[in-house]
């Protein structure tokens, strides 16, 4: 598909460009965190995305404009490997884990006044460039889901409009000649104000409800995986265990992507709790909701990155098999209903901040 417009300036680009005119920006690159931006001053944000300036394999400093190291031929990767971020009422970690050549997860957190902002994406590994997928699908959405809130838009209606961001930019990444395997990733969001919670998603990156006390703790997406598409059609059980590619995506983002409108749920808590959003390089090890809220309980007790940390620091420990990005948000309707939300302190390491006006 033709570009359209460059994701960092919006300036239109030409089938085949390789840099915007207008700003330079690397058009296989996801947008920067000072692209386009909601225009809400209050509004704050922060991206895991940071376009290496260093090989990391071998130091080098020069990246040719294929995007590859000239010394020692690695790509250039779209993130560190341990990014936390911090806003004081929502905080998120993401690593890339023990087995994997770069971190293909992308995460973006945010605030604005009344309302608490969280973008999740899970590159697709068998794609090309799934992290350049995911970091240009976390900032976009970010960018248009607190743009849509600080406008008045509902959370279902900012949500869409996120997704549709998202859907764009791995679009744009993927460049005029995408192939057969173009860059992909999942995509996870959620919304907080102080009359409920929706999530929204494509894919099977996940989102949960955790009461504090009492209460029963639960799943709020659904996986997009053949297996549930299946069940969902009345095939057997066992038909499906038996089916080698059970867990495979039936949907997801990217440009060969055919079915990107996202799923919404919304609940109304009565009581406190947490909301926690993260890849499958945790949830892996514990698949059951139960078993996941009895060790977020008991493992990430204390300030939002304090848990994220800590649940990070559980799956790297039990293996660490995939990229694992963990974001937290306690949910407490008096706070999120005050306009102080935003004044929470903020401590960032590796990421990138966009402050909006």
């Amino acid at each position: 598909m033709a570009r359209t417009g460059c994701p960092d300036c919006g300036e239109p680009v030409r089938p085949g460009d390789r840099f915007c005119e207008a700003c330079g920006h690397d058009l296989e690159a996801p947008a920067s965190a000072a692209g386009d931006r909601p225009r809400n001053a209050s509004i704050r944000w922060l991206t895991a995305t940071e376009i290496a300036a260093a090989c990391p394999a071998c130091q080098g400093r020069t990246f040719g404009s294929d995007g590859f190291c000239e010394e020692c031929g690695q790509r250039r990767p779209t993130a560190r490997d341990h990014t936390e971020l911090d806003l004081g009422v929502v905080a998120a970690v993401t690593d890339i884990g023990s087995r994997h050549h770069r971190n293909e997860d992308a995460v973006a957190i945010g605030v604005l006044d009344g309302a608490v902002a969280i973008v999740v994406c899970d590159g697709v590994s068998t794609s090309s460039r799934p992290d350049t997928a995911s970091h240009a699908a976390a900032d976009a959405a970010m960018a248009a889901l607190l743009d849509g809130l600080a406008d008045g838009d509902d959370r279902d209606t900012s949500i869409i409009a996120a997704t549709r961001a998202a859907q764009a930019a791995t679009t744009v990444v993927a460049g005029s000649h995408p192939g057969p395997n173009p860059p992909s990733c999942t995509f996870v969001s959620a919304v907080l104000t102080a009359d409920a919670i929706t999530i929204g998603w494509v894919g099977d990156s996940r989102a949960y409800w955790l009461p504090d006390g009492e209460g029963e703790p639960l799943l709020l997406t659904v996986d997009d995986s053949l297996r549930n598409s299946l069940a969902a059609k009345g095939v057997s059980g066992k038909a499906i265990d038996e089916n080698p590619y059970a867990a495979s995506l039936v949907r997801w983002l990217g440009s060969d992507a055919t079915d990107t409108d996202p799923h919404l749920r919304t609940i109304a808590p009565e009581a406190p709790g947490r909301v926690l959003v993260c890849t499958d390089g945790l949830f892996r090890y514990r698949p059951v909701v139960a078993d996941l809220a009895a060790t977020v309980a008991t493992v990430a007790a204390g300030s939002p990155l304090a848990g994220a940390r800590s649940l990070t620091r559980l799956a790297l420990d039990e293996g660490g098999q995939d990229n694992v990005t963990v974001a937290l948000a306690p949910y407490r309707i008096e706070a999120l209903d005050s306009a102080d939300v935003t004044a929470a302190p903020a401590s960032e390491e590796g990421s990138s901040e966009g402050s909006m006006s």
